[in-house]
């Protein structure tokens, strides 16, 4: 259960190691599910980590609500979501001592939990398979989302969507500042999908945390040297592996047992015992972390 009162469909699978190393969450896919991890949970099992998969709302088994659309943007909802599965990962296992939790996300699962990992120090690690950047998304598909997009069509002729369709265009032609421009248009969406976006560029840069990123050289979602810049802002330079012929989320198929070793080392180095706890800094996040977003902080 959210604290928004959403009530969401997970899957605990325990480690079948007597040494338990901690929990990996898996944030799955937009319009994906919990299942999409199935075939790396022994793996994961056996070298010593629990695993938690659940369903985003209004994804997978979870009871459709008409409040949320999926989108391919990360939003509030999102935000609370994987939230909800760290307290619930935490509270399951609040009897162990030195228990750490770790991040697995799988395209838009991956800008999520970087995100969640700015907000959350509780998140000892994070894992990213193919990561979208906000910028790629919001430059390019706005328009096509806001003409196509399956949305109830008696939203377009609401009084306050057209003033702010309106005010966007303007700003769009008359602002020189392409920040205001992304502002305006974050707005729009954010109405048109009855949503709250949320700048991942600025959550992203509050992490601290150990991160590793993995993504497909032929990934014409997202170039690799756009995923270079997404590195650029981060306070930690991420471990970043380019796998060859590989497309978008779809690199766990590519290389094979190779993906599964890599991911498992760097999860057993960055959730040993002996390895660094990442807090954040409370001043830091009444600074930059937006007031909508602050009921989601966790600096313990």
């Amino acid at each position: 259960m959210t604290n928004d009162g959403a009530l969401l469909k997970g899957s605990y699978f325990a480690c079948k190691s007597l040494i338990r190393q901690g929990a990996i969450i898996y944030c799955h896919e937009f319009n994906g599910s919990r299942w999409g991890v199935s075939s790396h949970i022994d793996f994961f099992n056996e070298s010593g980590f629990d695993v938690f998969s659940f369903d985003m709302r209004n994804h997978g088994d979870d009871q459709l609500t008409h409040e949320h659309i999926p989108t391919p943007w990360v939003t509030k909802n999102d935000l609370v979501d994987v939230h909800a599965a760290v307290d619930y990962v935490s509270e399951r296992n609040q009897t162990v001592q030195n228990f750490k939790i770790g991040l697995y996300g799988i395209s838009k699962g991956a800008t999520v939990a970087a995100c969640v990992a700015g907000i959350d120090s509780r998140v000892s690690s994070v894992v990213l398979d193919s990561p979208a950047p906000e910028g790629r998304l919001f430059e390019r598909n706005c328009w096509t989302t806001l003409t196509k997009a399956r949305r109830r069509w008696s939203t377009i002729f609401s009084r306050r969507y057209v003033v702010l369709f309106v005010k966007a265009l303007l700003y769009s032609v008359a602002c020189p500042f392409y920040m205001l421009i992304t502002v305006w248009w974050r707005w729009i969406l954010g109405f048109w999908y009855g949503c709250r976006f949320v700048s991942t560029r600025l959550l992203v840069r509050l992490a601290r945390q150990p991160i590793f990123i993995i993504h497909g050289k032929k990934d014409a979602f997202c170039r690799v040297d756009q995923i270079h810049a997404f590195c650029h802002r981060m306070h930690l330079r991420p471990r970043v592996w380019v796998v060859s012929d590989s497309a978008h989320g779809q690199t766990a198929e590519c290389a094979g047992r190779e993906y599964e070793r890599k991911v498992v080392e760097f999860f057993q180095t960055t959730m040993s015992p002996t390895a660094d706890s990442y807090r954040l800094d409370p001043a830091e996040i009444n600074e930059k972390v937006p007031i909508f977003l602050r009921d989601l902080v966790s600096v313990s």
